[in-house]
């Protein structure tokens, strides 16, 4: 709270944001000078006019030392404001022009508009990152040019443009224009052995290909000023990039194999699910189940059906190690363009008119994994979306939506961490869960030998298990290893998990099934040396070389 902090607003030219309520004509609120009116342009408005500023000749950053913002009527006075931290919004390489715009603010003293901004030395810029690196605020191409060419001497051109695109995006360099030049000719290579055209066309089809890794990084070929003219793709080709790539998502035979094992609990659900699917029936599903109860199992199954009939189906995750898991998947804010920042009044970032929101339109189901681990925020935010580009007011736009995951399973560390706090920000305190069709799977695949620790395990994640003191729980005696000595304890828990250590074999995969847990590298380390002494043998040590 003490001292307090001052956001500057950051945004390119009439690139500001402007709110405006439901019931407002837009053509009005284009209109209203006051609602255009920002932080940043009056910045540039009072340097033009204030004779303080003009004396005064401060950099964005330095001005609210001398002037303070006026929110509700949005302009500055001449008023000294202290104990106050001034910070611009930050910004970051991969917002492009943005990111050169703040780097000439911070730096750039009294400028009195955005094209002040690009005059170097009298010379105008074509670009704000021009303006930057004539003024030397940028660093130079060095980096990328030493990357691409120790990749030119092995890479193909079809992989040498992904890394080009990949520089492009995530290590922006100074001067992109620069860097195609001195790289064209290994960047087109390939086109000039396959086709006999005009150096013009094959520098066409070049930029053709560059430019579809830009979009499914989610950037414009154009932000990056390659050529001195605006390039235009084919219009059929952009609007179905994202469905193109979707379709192509390869179905595993193992995968398709898994819908004739799904148990009678799984069988039960996936012809729910798919019948939903097949007959156009808009449906929303929860699957809950207790870890090794075979929900993967299941989300494989069902993509795998679906995918192979030609229907496409996308799965999505919280976390991007669940969405590697299965095929083709993205996690949910990659997917819907959630904001990372989430309330409320926050929508998904997705045009109408994009690839993507034309994707989002013929898709026929949606499977989020470990949908409880996510903030309901966000899920709100993806039915507001399909809402939004299906026109329609039923819950995701009418589509077949299955959530999944164990809420055992997911840590109360959710805004403050208490329980409260945790139900609060869940999918159930949500106004989608009372629509949602729960699914049960009970029949942990991964212990079906041993039925009374699946019950066991039912109980503590249901609260029925019988508590001793305190919410505390006694362990079955089955369970555990009676602790004697140190060394004691550590054997007879060896000796319980794996039964005979010296009849090991090639063939025997049961200790595939089998494992010790510890909390620690030190344990770890201990258990394993303890656990090779009795192999039968001789111990042989591989050290791996570098070159």
């Amino acid at each position: 709270m003490h001292p307090s902090v001052l956001n500057l607003q950051l945004h390119l030219q009439n690139y500001q944001s402007m709110s405006f309520k439901d019931d407002e004509d837009i053509r009005d609120v284009l209109k209203n000078q006051l609602k255009k009116r920002t932080m940043l342009t009056e910045f540039f408005y009072m340097n033009a006019t204030d004779d303080l500023a003009k004396a005064l000749k401060c950099t964005y950053k330095e001005f609210p030392e001398h002037f303070v913002w006026h929110p509700d009527k949005r302009y500055w006075s001449a008023r000294k404001q202290k104990n106050c931290i001034r910070r611009i919004v930050a910004a970051n390489p991969n917002e492009g022009e943005c990111y050169f715009l703040w780097l000439l603010l911070v730096s750039v003293k009294g400028p009195t508009s955005f094209d002040d901004l690009k005059i170097i030395d009298g010379k105008y810029a074509a670009s704000f990152q021009e303006a930057a690196t004539l003024s030397g605020y940028f660093e130079s191409n060095n980096a990328q040019e030493q990357c691409l060419q120790e990749a030119a001497l092995y890479h193909m051109s079809h992989t040498f443009r992904r890394l080009f695109a990949t520089l492009l995006v995530h290590f922006p360099p100074v001067n992109p224009r620069q860097l195609w030049q001195n790289f064209e000719t290994s960047l087109s290579e390939d086109f000039y052995h396959q086709f006999d055209a005009q150096p013009d066309q094959i520098r066409i089809q070049v930029f053709h290909e560059i430019s579809k890794f830009l979009q499914s990084m989610g950037k414009n070929i154009n932000s990056y000023n390659l050529v001195p003219r605006i390039l235009r793709f084919d219009q059929a080709d952009r609007e179905t990039r994202d469905t193109i790539s979707e379709t192509q998502i390869a179905v595993s035979d193992e995968d398709i194999a898994s819908i004739s094992r799904l148990n009678m609990e799984q069988k039960l659900a996936f012809d729910i699910i798919t019948a939903h699917v097949y007959n156009d029936h808009k449906g929303l599903f929860f699957l809950d189940g207790l870890g090794g109860i075979g929900k993967t199992f299941l989300y494989k199954a069902l993509l795998a059906d679906i995918i192979s009939k030609g229907f496409i189906a996308l799965a999505i995750a919280s976390s991007g190690v669940a969405a590697s898991i299965l095929p083709g998947g993205r996690t949910a804010h990659s997917r819907f363009k959630i904001p990372i920042n989430m309330d409320s009044s926050k929508m998904c970032t997705v045009s109408k008119q994009s690839t993507l929101a034309a994707l989002l339109r013929q898709v026929k189901l949606i499977i989020w994994y470990e949908a409880p681990t996510i903030h309901k925020t966000g899920i709100e935010c993806e039915d507001k979306l399909l809402r939004d580009l299906t026109d329609t007011d039923d819950l995701f736009g009418g589509k077949v939506i299955v959530f999944g995951d164990d809420f055992r399973q997911v840590l109360p560390v959710i805004t403050k961490g208490t329980k409260a706090d945790f139900m609060q920000a869940s999918l159930i305190n949500s106004y989608i869960w009372p629509h949602l069709q729960k699914l049960r799977l009970k029949q942990n695949m991964r212990a079906l030998v041993d039925p009374h620790f699946t019950d066991y395990l039912f109980r503590i994640g249901d609260r029925t298990e019988c508590f001793v003191h305190n919410n505390k729980i006694q362990i079955p005696k089955d369970l555990l290893v009676p602790c004697s000595t140190e060394e004691q304890s550590l054997n007879k828990l060896i000796h319980a998990v794996f039964l005979d250590l010296k009849s090991c074999s090639h063939e025997d995969y049961s200790w595939t099934n089998r494992a010790i847990l510890t909390a620690k590298n030190d344990f770890v380390d201990d258990i394993n040396n303890a656990l090779i002494e009795e192999f039968s043998g001789s111990t042989f040590e591989y050290i791996s070389g570098i070159k």
